[in-house]
């Protein structure tokens, strides 16, 4: 004999609510046993007090969560961005990706799903080639390495800084000396594009621990600035730092700038090279298609009678 199908789900529906109002019940329970013997602990109330007391620590609680809420939307928010950053270094194919993303859902405001393939944008497909459809996309996705490569270049600049401070190392900053931990900054993203240009097997292992610096560095460095610590941002340090006679304040920031400008530009131009080496690879493929269909007509006028 068949059961009725409609009388199944609504029995299933039943068991899931009274499992559901069980354990609200139970949690909401001893969330109120945990505040009251905690007002009799902690603040030392009677308990008649303390009892009165539970709905101060609901409150205290609330406002606690939303704190903590907030703190880890923010990671949540930094470790997206540069998961996704990574990715797209990683991925030759990425600027295409994000251009057909671009093009196809957001232009449409298909905000849903532009987004939803963005957080998932290591499950894309891979599109057919490298290179953007439009010319105007070219002109933004070198936009993008620019604007990425600066992105990269302050972050990891502040964290080696951050990295020297809590080592305990005091660096002498020179007009002289100022490209270097821009170079060294830069260097870390750049090499996980290097290793996708010639397809290092290990490219993506080495990039997936870049969202793990930032989020450890963004961390610290979100903590000492709420503790109000000693710590001073390498921008603000060389924003104000001078040398009488030598160099006066202010000095070395616009050096940075100026050999930012320039480093910055390094993944733009290694992108130009890797178009540069596509197209080439591109033509010697047309031209090897050519060949060998001038060779099969060839063949075929030979073999007729």
């Amino acid at each position: 004999m068949s059961s009725d199908p409609n009388k199944e789900a609504k029995e299933r529906r039943a068991r899931l609510l009274k499992s559901a109002n069980a354990t609200l019940m139970t949690s909401l329970a001893i969330t109120v046993l945990w505040l009251y013997f905690y007002n009799l602990v902690v603040h030392r109330m009677n308990p008649v007090l303390a009892f009165f007391k539970i709905l101060d620590g609901v409150s205290d609680l609330v406002m606690g969560m939303l704190v903590v809420v907030t703190i880890g939307l923010g990671i949540v928010v930094v470790f997206t961005l540069t998961n996704l950053f990574t990715q797209t270094i990683t991925n030759l194919y990425s600027v295409r990706i994000l251009e057909d993303l671009i093009r196809d859902h957001l232009m449409k405001k298909e905000f849903r799903v532009f987004f939803y393939k963005l957080i998932h944008f290591g499950d894309l497909p891979q599109p057919e080639s490298p290179f953007p459809r439009h010319v105007s996309s070219t002109i933004l996705v070198l936009s993008y390495h620019y604007v990425l490569a600066w992105f990269y270049l302050v972050v990891f600049t502040e964290s080696l800084y951050f990295a020297a401070w809590s080592a305990g190392v005091y660096l002498d900053l020179y007009p002289e000396s100022m490209n270097t931990i821009p170079i060294f900054a830069i260097a870390v993203p750049f090499t996980a594009r290097i290793m996708a240009w010639f397809k290092y097997p290990y490219a993506d292992d080495y990039a997936s621990f870049i969202p793990g610096i930032l989020f450890v560095v963004v961390l610290l460095l979100a903590f000492v600035a709420a503790m109000n610590g000693p710590f001073q941002f390498f921008v603000v340090d060389i924003a104000n730092r001078a040398e009488p006679g030598y160099f006066e304040q202010g000095a070395l920031f616009w050096k940075f700038l100026r050999d930012g400008l320039l480093i910055a530009f390094y993944p733009v131009f290694g992108e130009v090279v890797f178009f540069y080496l596509q197209a080439q690879r591109l033509k010697r493929q047309e031209q090897a298609a050519e060949d060998a269909e001038i060779e099969a007509s060839r063949a075929s006028e030979e073999r007729k009678p």
